[in-house]
């Protein structure tokens, strides 16, 4: 065994018994980078020209078959060979190819696999095309090799949808042609030999057309997909199934070259650069660099301290990560009350097909409430869940001090109180830290971990992994009061206050923002979340007066039936409210504004430049490691619209110079718009966000 031409170490040669064993050693997901192609195509030309080789075989080793190609490579120029050439070179070979799968096989990865001329895989393999979600359609011919093997309907599931399929699937569909249950690289070795023993020929996918089967259901189901995606997908999904109905309609070669114009449209539109810098923002704020190395504390128990909404939505998510879980409340009858809103909670998702009732029963199992402390002396990890109030949150904290067990690791979902003051209260700041979950909790995904000044690398680690535990994507911060997903709301929250006074109605801010991507608008998520649960601890810091009028008169949303809209019909449906609208026009009176008329993309940019000029105040006070953290943060925390890519991404598309005019331009109206010194710095520099702290 040798490395692979020109001393590539990407890619092992070895020949044995008449077969040419190509590895990739690529970790850790042997993503198809230009190293990994060239060595490859150099170790498939050497093979080919070898008389005592009569087979080959490509494997991998690690966790996986090549994963994919390295998203950072599909806005540039790739070099070559791309893997459009490597796939033409597999499938080209005089000599039959096997591909061994094993771990995923996506994207790139899959491709690879497509121009192989057989295909074996582990049981437990799984195969997907998640280019979709990054706004893009595969460009090395999977969009025309994969409908030859496995027909409309799978195709198009596999490319308009992003989900990957497991092996059984793959085999019933023809993708692959045998499973096996252990020592892949064994089987696949011995099918490449018996290959190489009886003069197997090649056998190109392009020459492949099993799945074409009658030209009738094939057309039928690209329509039937086409007329279901109507108004509701993106550009990327509409072309994946224009390339499915080509790879039916037109000539092999013709087809790549409609995929590879398909391509060169979508990879450099605003949506796909924004789906390729929410992938990359989420993915480096998974990240931890400075824990590198760092084991985890093994949890085997939960505790929720709490028995509000907060709490409940704590446990069930801490459930999800297959622990027991003890919730407490000392005095408090309300914790009487939790385990029935949990059972209701989780047969909501039975009725709705998200929970099957097996896993319902399950962790109803392992859950248990307690109206003692003491039911929490032998937890590994303690989540205190208390509404923000830094006296009874302390109190708590102390009295679990006195109980829980030296190993215990303690975690209050705070974002507003003084963590180093919870931290002592803990009576070990050693294994604190801050872990806010955002309501609702057991569904939103994003947690912000932000530790103490002494807190150990292993408690961290711990509550990480935790969090992931419970599918959620951590984001680790510094301990600034408001972390960062409340101080990015509430820039955001005030921006759009700022807009109504200065002349636009609330239902016209939220069409805007709703535009644009967000879930909801502004107002409408306030309505929601209860105008004063968003703004209680932070009002005096609002430049508007908005919110404290509408506070003052209970108006706080839906559960009083009137917030910025007026939910009292008996449908329960928000309106515009005239007594909403009488009050703004009072307020405009009282502070002698004179109503502007605001477009919606004028309503978008002050929104988002607000945002963008939060997130560079906690860039310069080194709050995140990098801005794409926050841009992570809006996109776990408030469903920032992913082909937006976050606010810092747009301050970049906008250019730091023109977003630093316009809230200048805006300051004279109210202090608020400022621009950040950071602004300035950028400018002078010529540097954009996504050049700081990248990783």
């Amino acid at each position: 065994m040798d490395a692979g031409p020109s001393g590539a170490e990407k890619v092992r040669w070895e020949r044995r018994e008449g077969v040419a064993v190509l590895t990739v050693a690529n970790p850790p997901v042997n993503a198809l980078v230009q190293p990994v192609r060239a060595a490859l195509f150099e170790s498939l030309e050497r093979a080919e020209a070898d008389p005592d080789v009569s087979a080959i075989l490509i494997q991998a080793e690690g966790r996986t078959f090549p994963a994919g190609a390295d998203v950072r490579e599909f806005s540039v120029a790739a070099g070559e060979p791309t893997l459009a050439d490597l796939c033409r070179r597999i499938e080209d070979c005089t000599k039959p190819v096997v591909a061994a799968i094993h771990g995923t096989a996506l994207g790139g990865g899959l491709e690879l696999a497509l121009a192989c001329h057989y295909r074996m895989a582990l049981h437990d393999a799984r195969f997907g095309f998640p280019e979709v979600s990054l706004g893009l359609v595969p460009n090395a011919g999977g969009t025309q090799r994969l409908p030859r093997l496995v027909g409309a309907r799978v195709a198009l599931d596999l490319l308009t949808t992003g989900k990957p399929i497991d092996a059984n699937r793959a085999l019933a569909a023809g993708l692959v042609d045998k499973i096996v249950q252990k020592n892949l690289d064994k089987a696949a070795f011995g099918s490449a030999r018996n290959f190489a023993e009886s003069g197997v020929p090649p056998r190109p996918t392009r020459d492949r057309t099993e799945g074409f089967g009658q030209a009738r259901p094939y057309l039928e189901a690209v329509a039937s997909r086409r007329s279901a995606m109507q108004g509701g997908a993106g550009e990327a999904g509409i072309r994946a199934v224009e390339l499915v109905e080509a790879a039916l309609l037109v000539p092999f070669d013709a087809g790549l070259e409609m995929e590879h114009a398909a391509y060169d449209d979508l990879v450099n539109s605003d949506a796909a650069r924004g789906l390729r810098h929410a992938f990359l923002a989420e993915r480096r704020a998974g990240r931890f660099p400075s824990l590198a190395g760092v084991a985890a504390q093994r949890v085997s128990s939960v505790g929720v301290v709490g028995a509000g909404a907060l709490a409940r939505d704590v446990a069930m998510a801490a459930l999800k990560a297959g622990v027991p879980v003890t919730v407490a409340l000392e005095d408090d009858t309300a914790i009487t009350r939790v385990r029935g809103r949990i059972e209701r909670a989780f047969g909501d998702a039975v009725e709705a097909g998200t929970l099957s009732g097996r896993d319902r029963d399950d962790r109803l199992r392992r859950l248990n409430t307690a109206d003692d402390y003491g039911a929490l002396d032998d937890m590994d990890v303690i989540i205190e869940a208390l509404a923000e109030d830094s006296v009874r949150k302390t109190q708590a904290l102390g009295q679990l001090s006195q109980i829980a067990a030296s190993h215990t690791i303690f975690a209050s979902s705070t974002a507003e109180c003084d963590i180093e003051t919870l931290a002592g209260a803990s009576g070990r700041p050693d294994r604190f830290a801050a872990m806010h979950f955002i309501a609702p909790a057991d569904a939103n995904r994003l947690v912000e971990i932000a530790p103490a000044r002494g807190t150990r690398p292993e408690a961290l680690m711990t509550l990480i992994r935790l969090a992931r535990a419970m599918g959620k994507g951590p984001v680790l911060t510094g301990a600034r009061q408001g972390l960062v997903y409340n101080r990015m709301r509430q820039a955001y929250y005030a921006a759009a206050a700022m807009v109504v006074e200065q002349g636009a109605l609330p239902a016209e801010v939220d069409l805007a923002m709703r535009g644009y991507g967000m879930p909801l608008g502004p107002f409408q998520a306030q309505d929601v979340a209860g105008i004063e649960a968003v703004w209680g601890l932070n009002l005096d810091a609002c430049p508007s007066e908005l919110p404290a009028r509408m506070i003052e008169q209970a108006w706080y949303g839906q559960r009083t039936g009137q917030g910025f809209y007026d939910y009292r019909g008996e449908d329960g449906v928000g309106r515009p409210s005239t007594d909403v609208t009488n009050m703004i026009r009072a307020l405009r009176d009282y502070r002698g504004i004179r109503p502007q008329v605001f477009e919606k993309e004028d309503i978008r940019r002050r929104c988002l430049f607000a945002m963008a000029n939060e997130g560079a105040r906690l860039v310069a006070a080194r709050v995140v490691d990098r801005p794409s953290d926050i841009d992570a943060v809006m996109l776990l925390g408030l469903g920032f619209p992913r082909e937006k890519g976050g606010p810092m991404l747009a301050a970049d598309l906008a250019t730091p110079l023109e977003v630093r005019k316009d809230l200048s331009d805006w300051a004279s109206e109210n202090p608020f718009w400022a621009p950040v010194p950071l602004w300035d710095e950028l400018v002078k520099h010529g540097r954009r966000f996504e050049t700081i702290g990248k990783a």
